[in-house]
């Protein structure tokens, strides 16, 4: 009885916010008003019931590794683990451990720091509650905030603490360093990575609603991290780790740019004006193309360079062209199902194995221009 009477209540609350949602949503043409209305109401019905079971899910470990995303963190292992090749194979062979391991887990913490706070922000201002074409776990935000598994304080306070440990280690850095002897750099780059991450959807600031979150994010996730890492092994500028970078990061940003599409309706509600937005999902398919026409052009431009006695790849770079087929196979699901958002997610899955696997591939190509001789 008691479990029917639970089950009873559950039905009639869910009937209750769906009748008085559809009342208001077609009274309000507004969509500001419409907007605020769906968070107060969502908050009072998943989250105004605190109590021991949900702060008890909340802390669940494993609760905590989806919110985090950890098998995303790809995105951040790549480029640290390129820049550290790029610093062995073109600087005598260099490589200090001990300094790979905290630049790859300083790395780690402000990835998990930016992927909790852009679920707070999206939280907070909607876009995840309203998100009804959620093809997760690549896109549509974190389930378990709007759900009331986990609580928007603990979430904003978790990615403060991901940010601060990862300052940490590069304030680290920079003191191991010297700050008068190159560590400034560490600093910098450490500001404008937590600044990225941070500023992303914040609400006064809102890179991605602007138009420029993809190109701060494949900066970020591309050039700054390769070079970051390459410069604490060596404390070299060089031109070298941007040109591994840059086709890394363009790779990370088309991952960022595919998963706006089962999003659009979301993000259009609550004026997130990212480029898919801005142009449409239809016209925004060619966005999609000419960022992974450029990750691949700019693979072998670097190669080119070499013609003209610059700075440049090997040939044994070109190997990373290799997963031009599974693009391909992408652009192609894309195209036909910009509009199905279920039938996309394996589009999305291939772009994440594309930047995975390019990445992959360069950093082979790097070691290999090392220890071969052509």
């Amino acid at each position: 009885m008691q479990g029917f009477n639970l089950i009873a209540r559950a039905f009639l609350l869910r009937v209750y916010f769906r009748c008085t949602l559809t009342g208001v949503l077609m009274k309000w043409n507004n969509e500001a008003e419409r907007y605020h209305y769906i968070q107060k109401y969502h908050r009072r019905l998943l989250m105004g019931q605190k109590n021991n079971k949900t702060e008890k899910m909340g802390s669940g470990v494993a609760v905590w590794l989806k919110e985090l995303r950890a098998p995303f963190f790809t995105a951040a292992i790549i480029p640290v683990i390129a820049g550290v090749v790029t610093a062995w194979a073109y600087f005598d062979k260099v490589f200090l451990p001990f300094q790979f391991v905290l630049t790859l887990v300083g790395a780690v913490f402000l990835h998990a720091g930016t992927n909790v706070i852009n679920d707070y922000f999206d939280y907070k201002s909607g876009d995840d509650i309203v998100n009804k074409e959620k093809n997760q776990p690549f896109s549509g935000g974190s389930p378990y905030l709007p759900a009331g598994r986990i609580s928007p304080s603990a979430v904003y306070k978790y990615a403060l603490l991901f940010f601060a440990l990862g300052g940490l280690i590069g304030i680290y850095l920079a003191l191991d360093m010297g700050i008068q002897k190159g560590g400034w750099v560490i600093i910098l780059l450490g500001v404008v990575g937590i600044g990225a991450g941070y500023f992303y959807v914040e609400p006064h600031v809102n890179l991605c609603g602007r138009g420029v979150g993809e190109a701060i994010v494949g900066l970020c996730f591309g050039p700054l991290v390769v070079f970051g890492a390459f410069y604490v092994q060596t404390r070299v500028f060089s031109i070298i780790p941007f040109l591994v970078g840059i086709p890394i990061g363009l790779l990370i940003a088309a991952v960022l740019y595919i998963n706006q599409f089962p999003d659009y309706n979301a993000d259009r509600s609550v004026g997130k004006r990212n480029i898919v937005v801005r142009l449409g999902k239809k016209d925004a398919i060619k966005g999609y193309f000419i960022i992974m026409f450029l990750a691949y052009f700019s693979i072998l431009f670097a190669v080119v360079l070499g013609l003209a006695s610059l700075p440049h790849l090997t040939p044994f770079a070109l190997i990373a062209l290799a997963t031009a087929p599974v693009t391909i196979r992408s652009a192609r699901i894309l195209k036909g199902n910009y509009a199905d958002s279920p039938k996309l997610a394996p589009a999305q899955a291939l772009t994440i194995q594309v930047h995975l696997l390019t990445g992959l591939l360069l950093c082979i190509s790097i070691f290999l221009s090392a220890i071969i001789v052509v």
